[in-house]
């Protein structure tokens, strides 16, 4: 399927939500104006302008109808009202970092941006810190470097919280689980428009199906984040080896995934592989940390510097420093597709991905601005560990016991123009990947959401024990599938 045939299931999809007694979109978004007019922006508004382009991926520009920007969970419960009584259809955007047409953005509906929800309150004991669903990783990070703590949440600063209700790869994932396990408290609006704190001991059904439920079950207006002591400043940065080092490199990917993030769980390193179709070259530029204030890399990750390398910006900082960093190599509006599957670790496996990658991406040089992304994220039985010692998530990894790596694939390029000859492609050529992985006795069935493509089954993947848990979640707290119905986008529920 083309890109412009994704477009217009979209648009359909969007319609057909509607019931007969519906109001109509912009009815919808004059009574939020007369209910709440300073929060309310009809479009050519220079708001609304300057939100509807606040995306990471043009993929995700849509057309609203208008856009409202509440600042208080209770206008967040309002709205939700008002909206479920006449049936008009929304998108919540939190930092808008998706690049699945729909997941945070809306044709013809209400685009909800969630940036003006900005609390931010460090626990007294600094076990804990509550925040706003406004807020970006690299502000939660600058709010907590000062007092020595760290939050485990993402890695790149402009990212939202979406990480935490889909997985959350971060610096300190090898020792305390994804960002979904260390979430204490999800604040909730729900389909009925009241608002309930989910957590451990209330509503910890509902708990547990945000950790991975992504947005089928309310709008979540704050995080309490578990947080960690530091010792101060981390240190990290990006290390780049050439092309003709990535052998090597392929070598040391591997020996982290199952080495060095096992044994030393204060490691960390995103292992990055580019191919740039403008210049035809091919790099590792992989984000490398240790979360201890020291200044040099433990003897654990002294391959990451002793194997040749042609840039290093490797230092002692705090973390919200390296977090603007890692983003800055990623900047906004080009068009984006992320994919992702997941594989028990191997390292043959990993050094004919990244070639098999390589040599495909060599297709798409005409593609104006195409660049394409591989990484191999581990996720070792420490991570799945702490998750089950946090009261348990709806990933359905429990079972598992192997180090897995995710998989992630991605493209980018300058103009949508190009969509409909890169996209099914890359759809193809990852499918071809995850059957190679399967054809070696090496394919895991789970899909990680926060870097899924839009057609990928990822909460599907939990297994049918977590999705009939999800679905039982559903049922009590959103029996009118008011967040199937009117907020179709992003990764919905499996039908029953």
């Amino acid at each position: 399927m083309g890109f412009s045939d994704v477009l217009a299931t979209l648009f359909v999809a969007s319609a057909s939500v509607r019931l007969a007694a519906a109001a109509p979109t912009a009815q919808c978004c004059e009574s939020l104006l007369n209910l709440m007019s300073s929060d309310t922006f009809m479009e050519a508004s220079a708001t609304y302008e300057t939100e509807n382009e606040n995306f990471w991926s043009s993929t995700e520009v849509l057309s609203p109808q208008c856009i409202f920007m509440p600042d208080t969970p209770e206008k967040v419960a309002q709205a939700v009202s008002l909206l479920v009584q006449n049936d008009c259809k929304f998108s919540i955007k939190g930092g808008g970092h998706s690049a699945i047409p729909g997941a945070a953005s809306i044709h013809d509906g209400i685009l909800i941006p969630m940036e003006n929800l900005k609390r931010f309150d460090i626990a007294a004991d600094g076990s804990s810190a509550t925040v706003g669903s406004g807020y970006i990783m690299g502000d939660i990070y600058a709010g907590l470097d000062p007092a020595n703590l760290t939050a485990m949440i993402g890695r790149y600063a402009k990212v939202g919280l979406g990480v935490a209700v889909g997985a959350g790869i971060n610096f300190l994932v090898n020792k305390n689980g994804f960002a979904i396990d260390n979430v204490l408290n999800y604040e909730v609006v729900l389909a009925n428009a009241t608002i309930v704190n989910a957590n451990a001991t209330s509503h910890p059904d509902l708990f547990k199906a945000l950790k991975g439920g992504n947005n089928n079950f309310g709008v979540v207006t704050s995080f309490t984040l578990r947080l960690e002591k530091t010792d101060g400043n981390i240190y990290g940065g990006v290390v780049s080896y050439a092309e003709s080092e990535l052998d090597q490199v392929l070598d040391l990917v591997y020996d982290y995934s199952v080495r060095q993030a096992v044994d030393d769980q204060l490691t960390h390193v995103l292992p990055q592989y580019g191919y740039n179709g403008t210049t035809d070259e091919a790099i590792n530029f992989s984000p490398v940390m240790y979360n201890k204030n020291v200044f040099e890399l433990p003897e654990i990750m002294k391959g990451w510097v002793d194997t040749p390398h042609f840039n290093s910006t490797l230092k002692n900082r705090p973390y919200h420093d390296l977090s603007r960093e890692l983003n800055a190599a990623f900047g906004d509006g080009f068009v984006q597709e992320q994919r992702v599957f997941t594989v028990y670790a191997d390292a043959q496996l990993y050094k004919d991905l990244w070639a098999n990658f390589h040599a495909w991406c060599k297709n798409y040089q005409n593609i104006s601005g195409f660049y394409g992304l591989h990484v191999n994220m581990p996720i070792t039985p420490k991570t799945i560990q702490q998750g089950i010692a946090y009261g348990g998530n709806s990933l359905g990894l429990e079972d598992t016991g192997d180090v897995l790596g995710a998989i992630y694939f991605g493209v980018t390029f300058d103009s949508l123009d190009d969509a409909d000859v890169v996209l099914p492609a890359h759809d193809d050529f990852v499918k071809s990947q995850q059957a190679l992985a399967e054809s070696r006795g090496l394919l895991h069935p789970y899909i990680m959401l926060t870097y899924s493509g839009w057609d990928q089954p990822a909460i599907e993947s939990y297994g049918n024990e977590s999705v009939q848990n999800l679905l039982a979640v559903q049922a009590a707290y959103d029996p009118n599938k008011v967040f199937q119905r009117l907020v179709p986008g992003g990764q919905k529920l499996p039908s029953q």
